[in-house]
Order: C-alpha cells, then sequence, then structure tokens
C-alpha cells in the first residue's frame, strides 16, 4: 500500500512545536531526521526499516541469559511467532508478555528487542515478545485477538513450554501494544487468567476515525501536538485509513465487522472497569496521543484500580527508543522494569 502523501515523520520540526521539546531530542532529530528529503509512503518500505526507524538514538541493551524464537498454535493452528528472552538465573520464572507498536500495521520482533532485554535483565523475569498478525492483511482487531490468546496460552501451557510462573504473569507495551496490553487485560480478568501488572508507553485509546480533523478531537494534545515530530495527526489519519483498509468493503460485512471490534475501537467505553490489575501508564508531552492515554488512567482510579501515571516531559511518542540521549527513556525503561520486578516480587 503506498500513499501519495508525503512522509510526515521526515520533515524539519513544524513552528508549532517551538518551546514543547527538550533540546536534547531537538538536536537528535535535527542532526538525523529533519533533513531527509520527504517522499511518499510506502508500506513495504516502512514494514522493512520500522524497527531501526529511531536507532539513531537507541543505546546497546544489557546481554541475557538466553534468547531463541518460537511460536504459538491459534486456535486454528495458525503459527504466532514469539521471541523468549530468559533471565542468566535458573527457571522457572515469572514472565512478562510484550507487544510491540507500530499502528498495527508496522512492527515484529525487532521492533522492541532492546527494551525486552532490559526488562529481562533488570526484572530477573523472561519475556515473551508477541508478534501478532497485521493489518491490512488480516483483519483488525487480530492483534487483539492473537495477543490475549497467546497469553492464554502461556498461562495454560507455559509452565511446560517456556518454563515460566503460570502464576506470575504480567503484560505490557508502546503505542499500539499499549493498547493491546490494556485491552487484554480487560479479557484476562473476565476469563480468570491472573495478570500481576500492566505497563504500558504512549497508548492508543480513542477511535481516531470519529474525527475529521485534529481540531475536531476532544483531546487538547491532539491539538498542541498535530505536528508532532515522529508521530503526529496526518500520520495517525494515514495508520487509522491502513486499519479501516482491513474490514471488508460490503455494507453488510463492513457493518457487521465494526459491530465485532466494539470497544476494541476506543478503550473508554469497555463495558467494565472494576478488578483490573495494577496498570502502569507513561505518556509523552509532545504526543497528540498523550491526553487520551491519561483519561484511561484516570477512569481506572475511578473505579478503583491501582494506577501509575507519569507524563515525561519534552519528549515525543516513541521516546522510550531513544534511550542513549534521552535520560526519559532511560527513566521509562528502568521505572517499568521496577514496576515488573516489584509485581513479581514474591514469585
Amino acid at each position: 500500500m503506498s500513499s501519495d502523501a508525503k512522509h510526515e515523520a521526515l520533515q524539519p520540526l513544524h513552528p508549532s512545536m517551538a518551546g514543547k521539546l527538550d533540546p536534547a531530542f531537538e538536536k537528535l532529530y535535527n542532526e538525523n531526521v529533519a533533513h531527509r528529503p520527504m517522499k511518499p509512503i510506502d508500506l513495504e518500505e516502512l514494514r522493512a526499516n520500522y524497527s531501526v526507524l529511531y536507532s539513531y538514538g537507541m543505546a546497546p541493551a544489557p546481554d541475557v541469559g538466553r534468547i531463541y524464537d518460537d511460536v504459538i498454535p491459534l486456535a486454528d493452528g495458525t503459527p504466532l511467532p514469539v521471541r523468549v528472552y530468559e533471565p542468566e538465573t535458573p527457571g522457572p520464572w515469572p514472565v512478562h508478555i510484550d507487544f510491540h507498536g507500530g499502528g498495527w500495521g508496522l512492527g515484529d520482533l525487532e521492533t522492541e528487542a532492546h527494551i525486552c532485554k532490559h526488562y529481562c535483565k533488570k526484572a530477573s523475569v523472561a519475556v515473551i515478545d508477541v508478534a501478532y498478525r497485521l493489518v491490512p492483511e488480516v483483519p483488525f482487531p487480530a492483534g487483539i485477538t492473537d495477543s490475549f490468546a497467546a497469553v492464554q496460552y502461556i498461562h495454560q501451557q507455559g509452565a511446560q513450554k517456556f518454563n515460566i510462573r503460570p502464576d506470575s504473569i504480567s503484560v505490557g507495551g508502546v503505542s499500539a501494544g499499549g493498547c493491546i496490553a490494556l485491552a487484554v487485560a480487560h479479557l484476562a480478568r473476565d476469563a480468570a487468567v491472573p495478570l500481576r501488572l500492566v505497563a504500558v508507553g504512549s497508548p492508543v485509546i480513542d477511535d481516531i476515525s470519529q474525527y475529521a480533523s485534529a481540531s475536531a478531537s476532544p483531546w487538547p494534545s491532539m491539538h498542541e501536538n498535530e505536528f508532532a515530530p515522529t508521530l503526529n495527526w496526518a500520520r495517525l489519519a494515514w495508520f487509522d485509513k491502513l486499519k479501516a483498509s482491513s474490514l471488508p468493503t460490503e455494507p453488510e460485512a463492513h457493518k457487521a465487522a465494526k459491530e465485532r471490534i466494539g470497544w476494541f475501537a476506543n478503550l473508554l467505553k469497555a463495558p467494565n472497569f472494576k478488578d483490573l490489575p495494577h496498570t502502569l501508564i507513561y505518556t509523552a508531552g509532545a504526543d497528540p496521543l498523550r491526553d487520551e492515554g491519561e483519561r484511561y488512567a484516570k477512569v481506572l482510579v475511578e473505579n478503583g484500580v491501582e494506577v501509575t501515571q507519569r507524563r515525561f516531559l519534552g519528549v515525543p511518542h516513541p521516546f522510550q527508543h531513544m534511550d542513549k540521549t534521552l535520560w526519559q527513556a532511560r527513566e521509562a525503561i528502568d521505572g517499568t522494569a521496577r514496576a515488573i520486578r516489584i509485581a513479581h516480587g514474591d514469585s
């Protein structure tokens, strides 16, 4: 899939972002991204390069005991690729299950490999990274349903297959992966799959298809960061069209598909926010998705859920990938690892 739209992530910083960004990020962006020539967006090219998109700001990750690839079978037999990170200490281990970001249509087992290594090393847990199926080849919300199927499998079969503690599971992710982790928490609660923690960064929450423009959105962060670097309104709209293109076009089939999606399109419409696990939500100040993530955190608090929520000022949506340069990224990774370690502390 290609588009005549310019690749809005590759541009000089927009004047509207003046004073909103940490000078360290501005320097990093200007030296590595801002002056690349703009070109049309191409899905295959984006996929091929997505996992190294922020490598200019990424620090080396620590070594762990062992890393290997495996598969988890879905109910219809479809193999779902996973990557397993094992600590250096002997198992069985608590396990943290990661869902990568990428707007539902990008990302793979390389996307958050460095973050998974940090969590494995610093929290002394096994980490299982899940490569859910992407749009538009597979209709949304396969990313959510695939990921929950993986959680169920790990809970039921993980002790034998992955040498993990099925009573000590946490989940997390960034961006679309954050949305997946939050949705999975609802599904896990309803299926009596115990989770110790949900830990997400810059999560997608709302259904952007409701809004014709950034100014029509109810979220101030969408207005303030309409032209933010790395993720902005135009890029969000492109991803949303990609997601929509995964659904059938025949009117009745399209309507049925939308009904099946239900609250997965907007997590604020979930039917029940009670009895969810401790949830950590990190947001970025210069992210158009900032306010919806913080609103979700508030709804959890209103429903009696234990929540840790923090906004990192001066950084854009994917800041956690830039830990070589940004203290905010290092602190977010370390803070998440610490929360994972504490959540599994009695394991």
